[in-house]
């Protein structure tokens, strides 16, 4: 069925690491997760919290606390009135994109999705029901957002936009005044505008905006984040999203049929990191070394003839295939000659194809190491003509 055909996307990873020949070779830069563990703090909040018993189902929308802290953590950083009624917390950020899609995509309504993007959003458009409608950035104009062609596809009526910044795989970080358009743009076509905020803190030397700044002027706005990658707890499956009034008794509906509750541990835990200075302290501390490791590591593809932007935001790098191949065979090749997992471009949509995605969650060392792999395979591809 056409609503599975991204399927395949997810997959590619997995695949080229199952191609290698000797795992403690290889490089793999292809698996989108911070590489530092828990914070010991945490990991000393979650025995506490086990011990006291607090492991029971919580309230399908997520204990209170947690609700209070993130809705009162946005209302003062953007200036807006957001109550913890419109918090939900969910089992990971993909699960509360999937239930806001499925609360509000009609079957066959356009939801407009500007690539090179995370795989999901396009996915589970389908999923739904809806089609997906993608708007290309390019390369030659730094990946930034397409305003013209957003402009062009909401003359119409259109379900949702789904943005994301910084976006997975570019880095981009998107601006003030474009947010701003990109909100007069959903009014006019009344269009939900969904906002990918997972990698908020991960954002080096330019102004980071969310679309709760908006969250007054319109009623159509939906914000979703996550735990996973800033506490690195990915596999503690942890997410929230804020909603409008209207639309969470849908969400809730969903949330108690599918989830029941997100994990009631990791609610604990992330409700501590939140009211934590010395926890805040610790992941500033981790996105200026990220944030070392991206110059370290741009730069030594950049010097190594693979050309690439320095992303303002992330933990990717979207790097321009240098040689007449598809992103596909370039990573599966690279897998199998240098020992190197990245992903190939075509993964995020029409917008990604020529480039393959690479993390710079990894030690420096590994990272120019890396470098030099890739350099040496392009090597031998143009010496073999």
């Amino acid at each position: 069925m056409e609503m599975w055909a991204d399927g395949a996307d997810a997959s590619w990873i997995t695949k080229y690491f199952d191609e290698v020949g000797d795992p403690k070779a290889l490089i793999n830069l292809g698996v989108g997760e911070p590489d530092f563990d828990l914070f010991e703090p945490l990991k000393e909040e979650a025995e506490r919290v086990i011990r006291l018993g607090l492991n029971k189902y919580t309230q399908t929308a997520g204990i209170i606390g947690l609700r209070e802290a993130i809705a009162e953590a946005y209302s003062r950083r953007w200036g807006v009135d957001i109550s913890p009624d419109n918090v939900v917390v969910t089992p990971g950020a993909s699960n509360a994109l999937f239930m806001t899609l499925a609360s509000i995509v009609r079957q066959e309504e356009e939801v407009v999705i500007p690539t090179p993007s995370f795989p999901s959003f396009k996915s589970l458009t389908r999923i739904v029901g809806g089609r997906p409608l993608e708007i290309e950035s390019t390369h030659e104009q730094g990946f930034k957002l397409n305003m013209e062609g957003l402009r062009m596809a909401l003359k119409e009526s259109k379900s949702a936009v789904i943005i994301n910044s910084p976006t997975n795989p570019t880095g981009t970080v998107i601006d003030a005044k474009a947010l701003s358009e990109v909100v007069e743009l959903c009014k006019k076509s009344d269009a939900y505008l969904i906002s990918d905020e997972v990698y908020e803190r991960f954002v080096y030397g330019v102004d980071y905006v969310s679309a709760a700044r908006h969250w007054g002027e319109y009623d159509k706005i939906v914000i979703i984040n996550s735990f996973s990658k800033t506490l690195a707890m990915t596999g503690w499956r942890l997410g929230y999203m804020i909603v409008p009034e209207h639309l969470k008794p849908r969400i809730i509906l969903l949330q108690a049929n599918i989830n029941a509750c997100a994990p009631s541990v990791a609610q604990h835990v992330a409700l501590y990191a939140l009211k934590s200075d010395e926890v805040q302290t610790m992941i500033d501390e981790k996105v200026s070394e990220y944030m070392k490791r991206r110059d370290i590591f741009c730069e030594a593809l950049n010097s190594r003839g693979i050309p690439t932007h320095l992303p303002a935001g992330g933990i990717y790098l979207f790097p321009r295939i240098p040689v007449s191949m598809d992103s596909e065979t370039f990573c599966s090749r690279l897998s199998k000659e240098a020992e190197v997992v990245s992903v190939p471009g075509r993964a995020f949509g029409k917008g990604g194809e020529g480039h393959f995605r690479v993390t710079f969650s990894a030690e420096p060392a590994r990272l120019v190491e890396a470098a030099e792999r890739m350099a040496s395979f392009l090597e031998r591809v143009k010496g073999a003509g």
